[in-house]
Parts: C-alpha cells; structure tokens; sequence
C-alpha cells in the first residue's frame, strides 16, 4: 500500500516559465506583426508568402502555449505591431519618394 506524498513545497510549474513564455509570446506576435505587415505594403504575388508565413507562425505558437492568457496575448500584440511596424513602413516609403530639399 503505497501513499502519495504530498510535496512540501507546491510550486507552479507555469510561474516558472513565465519568463519564457512571455518572451515565446512577444517574439512570435513580432514575427506576425511583420509578416502582416509586409503583406500589407508590398504588391505583387510576393505578398501571399508573408501571409502564409504568418498564418504558419500564429499555428506554431497556439500548438505551443495551450492556456488561454498567452493566446490573447499573442493575438492584440501581433495587432499591434502590425500597426506600428505598418506606420513605420510608411514613414520610410513617403523619406524615399519624397526627398528633402537641398538649399544651394
């Protein structure tokens, strides 16, 4: 007749990995958020391979993390950067088409 024993200390396991996990979520919304948007500035049938690449990326990242938490997390993060990087693009793209003026 075996017990089970009860450990002394009850550790999360999760809250262990929470580090990781946060740095699993914030680099793979990152990923999609670019993927997103490059999809979104470039023309041409090169496009649909950045949004192939992050549909590939957000399946990736769903198989693994399981909880709920880090999937939400992952979602508004990878909007996001989607916007940001989005609007940064544009920056760029209106420097390079629209040098400044030189005085002289």
């Amino acid at each position: 007749m075996s017990k089970k024993v009860k450990p002394v200390i009850d550790v999360d396991l999760d809250e262990e990995r929470k580090p990781r996990t946060v740095l699993i979520v914030i680099a793979f919304s990152f990923v999609c958020g670019l993927c997103l948007s490059l999809f979104a500035s470039i023309s041409g049938p090169l496009k649909y391979l950045f949004s192939l690449l992050a549909l590939i990326v957000g399946i990736k990242m769903f198989g693994k993390l399981d909880r709920v938490g880090p999937r939400i997390w992952f979602v508004s993060l990878s909007i996001i950067w989607y916007l940001l990087l989005t609007i940064i693009i544009a920056f760029v793209q209106y420097a390079q088409d629209n040098p400044l003026p030189t005085n002289g």
